[in-house]
């Protein structure tokens, strides 16, 4: 018997955290056919893994930038970092559902890439993605600003009964359409406006179908104690499954939370809930600027926002509360994209410097760049401890996410200073905290790249180093593997993945991409 593909004398990780072997792998059209040492059979291509690690495909459980898959199609950050399937749909905004009034909103803005924002359901994107093709495999959640805004616009109320009812079908139907799992975005518009009844009713859909529900919880900083009470009682309520979304505590006056946090998670799991939790290896989150205004500034979208800010009495109140929610570092607020070309320069450089620069308090930056980018501009705000870091590195239940969008280093993608998270996630854990410091054995690393979200999806295919699963296949030097994207140079691709099989197909030979598109849109029950 003869494969599509050898792979040849490499040292295989199953991605269940088992020890490493010497081992051959046979892929025979999308499925790994057989991991032995020494196969006799040839293969139409054979890699050559002598000295290097062969692991299942990693999967990235948590990223964003939903419509990047249609301008990045190639999704080379992701393959260059090992990267074979990524989840989008998190923070509670996914590309579904939409209806009329939505897309009027999203169209101007994908319109900067050159894409038209033309669907409403699960099946209108996945068509969509198909058309176009892809890298990478896509898995995605069902957002619940998205279905929020399709039945209650952006305003901050509580739903009817009857507006309930139709949120609820919204995300049945996206569920039985093939979404792994709904999400949450408790601090973002306008999903901030919904209350735990709201995410009750839509948790209890998601657990009847055995879903996953991932949340960005309510509060990360000061009010991060709550934030997690709320979330878990969630899944005490329901029985849903849980998925705490990079789990982190933000400011340095809040950094001795995270013990308490592990603790009231500990415990969660000990009552029986079926909780884990994802974390990217840096220290810096990244974010949208209008995420620095109150909710009551965001209510109605990005139109009435400006207005707001535009009128003097509303401006002079969002400046009073701007000012305080900075007041713990501007220095560490920093523009990642302006959004436009008028403010270009400040890209890079800290909301304090910008505004010493300009003689102007900080809080009045904010509020002229997101009118100036008609708040399409991000930032990287660092708030976080490398010590807290290691801490969630090392629970056995925390996946790799990377909280970020697929990029390229060339091309409309290329833009900005976006958070190095883009390019170098998965290398990064490998290399800084697998090789240099040891915080992780390397096949426990692989199992929070691989298996471990894998399981948290529902995915039985994918994630594992088995014959029959799929040949999502990643083959890595651990000598060298690294990330080598920073916060002053982010578009940099990593070193040291040096092959890449998505569905069987070579989308990565000795380090260089090949344009093979072989990715899919995977639903859920149907890999």
């Amino acid at each position: 018997m003869g494969f599509d593909v050898v792979i040849r004398g490499g040292t295989a990780l199953d991605g269940l955290g088992g020890e490493p072997v010497r081992a051959d792998v046979g892929v025979q059209g999308d499925r790994i056919e057989a991991i032995a040492p020494n196969l006799a059979a040839r293969g139409t291509r054979t890699l050559d893994a002598g000295g290097l690690a062969i692991a299942p495909g990693f999967i990235d459980i948590h990223t964003h930038g939903d419509i990047y898959p249609l301008i990045c199609p190639e999704s080379p950050a992701r393959l260059h970092d090992g990267v074979t399937t990524e989840v989008v749909g998190n923070c509670g905004e996914s590309p579904f559902p939409q209806n009329a009034t939505m897309l009027g909103k999203r169209r101007a803005s994908a319109e900067r890439y050159g894409i038209v924002v033309d669907w409403q359901t699960l099946d209108d994107f996945a068509r969509r993605q198909g058309a176009v093709g892809s890298g990478i495999n896509r898995a995605s959640l069902v957002g619940h600003s998205n279905v929020r805004e399709t039945v209650l616009d952006e305003v901050d109320r509580d739903p009817s009964a009857e507006e309930l009812a139709a949120m609820r079908r919204l995300a049945a139907e996206a569920l039985e359409a093939g979404a792994f799992g709904l999400s949450t975005g408790l601090i973002y518009a306008p999903g901030m406006f919904a209350k735990p009844r709201e995410i009750e009713a839509l948790a209890e859909v998601v657990a009847r179908r055995g879903a996953l529900y991932a949340s960005h919880v309510r509060g990360e900083g000061d009010h991060v104690e709550e934030a997690v009470d709320e979330f878990l009682a969630v899944g005490r309520k329901t029985g849903v499954r849980l998925q705490l979304s990079h789990v982190k505590v933000a400011g340095q006056s809040n950094w001795a939370k995270a013990d308490r946090i592990i603790e009231r998670l500990e415990a969660a799991r000990a009552e029986g809930l079926d909780l884990a939790c994802d974390r990217y290896p840096y220290v810096a989150a990244a974010t949208s600027l209008s995420s620095l205004l109150p909710g009551w500034a965001r209510e109605g979208g990005t139109d009435r926002m400006i207005q707001r800010i535009a009128d003097p009495a509303t401006r002079t109140r969002m400046l009073a509360e701007v000012e305080r929610e900075g007041e713990a570092g501007w220095r560490g607020v920093v523009i990642a994209d302006a959004g436009c070309p008028k403010w270009k320069h400040a890209e890079g450089r800290s909301v304090h410097d910008l505004g010493a620069a300009a003689g102007r308090p900080p809080a009045e930056v904010v509020l002229d760049l997101l009118t100036a980018s008609e708040s399409r501009a991000s930032i990287i705000v660092f708030s976080m401890c490398e010590e807290n870091l290691v801490k969630w590195l090392r629970l056995p239940y925390v996946a790799i996410g990377s909280d970020s969008v697929t990029r390229s280093a060339e091309g409309p993608t290329a833009v900005g200073k976006p958070h190095p998270r883009s390019y170098g996630t998965s290398s990064r854990v490998l290399g800084r905290y697998v090789r240099e410091q040891g915080v992780l054995a390397l096949p426990d690393a692989v199992r929070r790249l691989t298996s471990l979200p894998a399981s948290r999806l529902g995915m039985m295919q994918r994630g594992v180093l088995r014959a029959g699963a799929f040949a999502d296949v990643t083959v890595f030097d651990p000598r060298t593997i690294a990330d080598r994207a920073t916060y002053e140079f982010p578009q940099q691709y990593s070193v040291g993945v040096r092959h890449v099989l998505v569905n069987g197909r070579i989308a990565v030979e000795e380090g260089e991409l090949t344009g093979v598109r072989a990715g899919r849109f995977l639903r859920r029950g149907h890999e």
